[in-house]
């Protein structure tokens, strides 16, 4: 009997029930509340409305709240991962304030933090899932934002400018770009076995880099480039910033500020993380021969 309680209330640990706005939402697993975290990924027409209307400095200052929004979440995630502290713990430093109220996103987040003895499966999705919102929403303000650029001193309108325009304006995704190469699970854990193949090329955005291993030396070079970066033993991050332990060059425009975190361990394996905006991309094979130890949710 006593299992069976056991049971029971395991099960109901696994279900959630949140308020969205002003419905009650009930899901039985993580799964189910995948399906609905995927239909809120798209920016809203409303929101796609304000941002015609918008001249260049307000396009900025949204731009530059959707990349605080975005690396407050990061940090969150990336702190769990490399602490082992629980994401509950961590929640309170979500900066709801930051949270764009589209499809009550905010409403959605502030539930995960206040219910006791949630799933974290569920905190991790709703993360995940917010950030590839926060990039689609971060893409369509920079596509406004350009098409303000070139027509500046006339006014915008939807009559003008299509949503459909707007997205085709975007610059052309790495997706589309790097073909032959899969991009990594965003904010998962993935490991390669540099022993097998010590010398593989990684995609960090658009630029080319080599990830080399010579004997205990680990090195990032860029392809064509004369600099290389000797990565320590133990925690590497890698990006744009200075505060990175691999500083990169600057005018790599889609390389993010901290792009990428690069663990070296004592065994043959080397575990990264892709933390950018941009995406990280390497070979199908050695994706496919990774471990993925985060969970179901990937991007």
């Amino acid at each position: 009997m006593s299992a069976i309680k056991h049971l029971v209330a395991s099960l109901r640990r696994r279900a959630l029930r949140i308020r969205v706005g002003d419905v009650s939402e009930a899901f039985a697993s993580p799964d189910e509340f995948i399906q609905f975290l995927s239909a809120r990924l798209t920016v809203p027409n409303e929101s796609m409305e304000r941002f015609v209307h918008m001249d260049g400095h307000a396009l900025q200052r949204e731009a530059r709240k959707m990349l605080h929004a975005y690396q407050n979440v990061i940090d969150i995630m990336a702190n769990s991962k490399q602490t082992g502290e629980s994401l509950t713990n961590l929640w309170r430093r979500l900066d709801i304030s930051k949270v764009p109220d589209d499809h009550d996103w905010p409403s959605i987040l502030f539930a995960l933090g206040t219910i006791e003895h949630v799933a974290e499966d569920y905190q991790r999705e709703a993360l995940t899932y917010y950030v590839r919102f926060l990039e689609a929403r971060r893409q369509a303000v920079d596509s406004f934002r350009d098409h303000s650029k070139k027509e500046s001193g006339s006014e915008l309108s939807l009559t003008s400018m299509s949503r459909n325009t707007a997205m085709k304006e975007m610059p052309v995704s790495p997706d589309m770009a790097l073909n032959r190469y899969s991009r990594l699970p965003h904010c998962h854990t993935v490991e390669v076995d540099l022993e097998e193949k010590p010398d593989i090329t990684v995609f960090l955005g658009t630029n080319r880099y080599r990830l080399a291993k010579h004997g205990e030396i680990l090195t990032l070079k860029e392809s064509g480039a004369v600099r290389t970066y000797l990565l320590k033993p133990g925690r590497n991050t890698v990006g744009r910033s200075s505060q990175c332990d691999v500083h990169l060059d600057s005018h790599q425009g889609d390389i993010s500020r901290q792009h990428l975190i690069v663990e070296i361990n004592t065994g043959r394996r080397v575990s990264l993380m892709d933390v950018s905006s941009r995406g990280t991309y390497m070979r199908p094979e050695l994706v496919g021969k990774s471990r993925n130890d985060t969970g179901a949710g990937q991007q």
